[in-house]
């Protein structure tokens, strides 16, 4: 199985991250800007799943980012208010534009027929009591 992650910038002139694993636990990371740099490297490596790190959807019922609306939270944002993780609302502002951004890779990717997910390190770190980065490197490399 071939895996790709990426920790997705809300603008291309910011570096978003990209990881590549495969069945072997080989991985390969880099540092890529433009949406045509993802898709290729991503096209490149034929992966099973692509995992982004950004919202890909938005809530039931909302149909823009940017009209004023009362609808802010999806159905997984309101299940992590739940548990008393935070998040910042795709409503909130950088959030729109790396909103629109997952949403628009999401749709290019699914159109070649390559399964994509959003993922969010930060809850599951959270829910495993590992220490987010902004704790600081160390605690987040101890675990």
């Amino acid at each position: 199985m071939k895996i790709v992650g990426i920790d997705l910038a809300g603008v291309e002139k910011n570096p978003t991250g990209f990881c590549f694993l495969d069945e072997k636990m080989v991985i390969k990371t880099s540092l890529l800007f433009k949406d045509e740099e993802i898709l290729k490297e991503i096209e490149k490596i034929k992966p099973d799943v692509v995992a982004i790190d950004a919202p890909l959807a938005l809530p039931k019922g909302r149909k823009s980012l940017y009209k004023r609306d009362k609808i802010h939270f999806r159905e997984c944002d309101k299940e992590l208010l739940k548990m008393k993780i935070k998040f910042f609302p795709i409503t909130l502002g950088p959030m729109r534009k790396l909103t629109e951004r997952g949403i628009k890779l999401k749709k290019i990717l699914e159109s070649k027929k390559i399964k994509t997910i959003e993922t969010y390190p930060g809850a599951i770190q959270d829910i495993l009591k590992i220490p987010r980065k902004s704790k600081g490197k160390e605690k987040l490399m101890a675990g």
